[in-house]
């Protein structure tokens, strides 16, 4: 790949493991700075040193994207470090895959109301926040492409009411950014990456489809060997 991205500075959140690490590895490969944020400094540095074995350079930052405080801090970072820019940032993270697993099938009335929470909070909430500082640093430079993550979900049903109406809350989100960031020469866009063989999709969907089909032909054998046998 071409070195396109050679002095770009860029942050991904939520990017120690699946869409956002795959993100984090283009942009590095593409020649970028690029500060990657999680919840876990191990996980993190795994990712930070996949990254620069594709040529990129990148650090990892401990960041809860639910916090406003730990926001601030990353940005704040940046800057100093940047000497004040900031061209790329991706806001990736999502703390809700795990719930919105073990949920599947319940309707919204089934679920206890901490369930918005779990999936709005850090994956709409913390987008805005972060867009929100990324845009300080943006329309200051009169430059930037800020994107937010986004999937089918915001125009069909996919898996649950509080996930649709937050995909579509992140679509309109990057909408009406665009239309407020146009005249500073930033853009903001939504993307939909379809579904994507992440670690967690992997381990919870893939390798269980696979147990069951196992557990099934095993099933099935046993019982042809009972009608043989009896």
């Amino acid at each position: 790949m071409a070195k396109a991205l050679i002095g770009k500075v860029c942050i991904v959140t939520g990017a120690s493991r699946g869409i956002g690490k795959g993100i984090a590895l283009q942009l590095g490969e593409a020649g970028a700075t690029v500060y990657i944020t999680g919840r876990n400094m191990d996980t993190l540095q795994a990712a930070a040193k996949e990254v620069e074995a594709r040529g990129g350079s990148c650090v990892p930052v401990v960041c809860d994207s639910s916090k406003e405080e730990q926001v601030s801090a990353l940005f704040g970072r940046v800057k100093q470090e940047q000497g004040g820019r900031l061209d790329i940032l991706v806001n990736n993270a999502y703390a809700a895959v795990q719930g919105i697993l073990s949920n599947h099938g319940k309707r919204f009335w089934e679920l206890p109301a901490s369930v918005w929470d779990d999936i709005n909070n850090v994956g709409l909430r913390g987008h805005y926040i972060c867009s929100v500082y990324a845009a300080q640093m943006m329309v200051e430079a009169k430059q930037g492409l800020i994107v937010v993550i986004s999937s089918m979900g915001g125009l069909r049903y996919i898996f649950s009411v509080a996930y649709g109406v937050g995909k579509a809350a992140c679509d309109r989100m990057a909408q009406d950014c665009a239309l407020e960031l146009r005249r500073d020469g930033v853009s903001y866009v939504s993307l939909w990456p379809g579904a994507v063989r992440t670690e967690t999709v992997i381990d919870q969907i893939v390798n269980r489809e696979a147990k069951t089909k196992a557990e099934q032909r095993v099933s099935e054998s046993r019982l042809l060997y009972e009608e043989i046998v009896y």
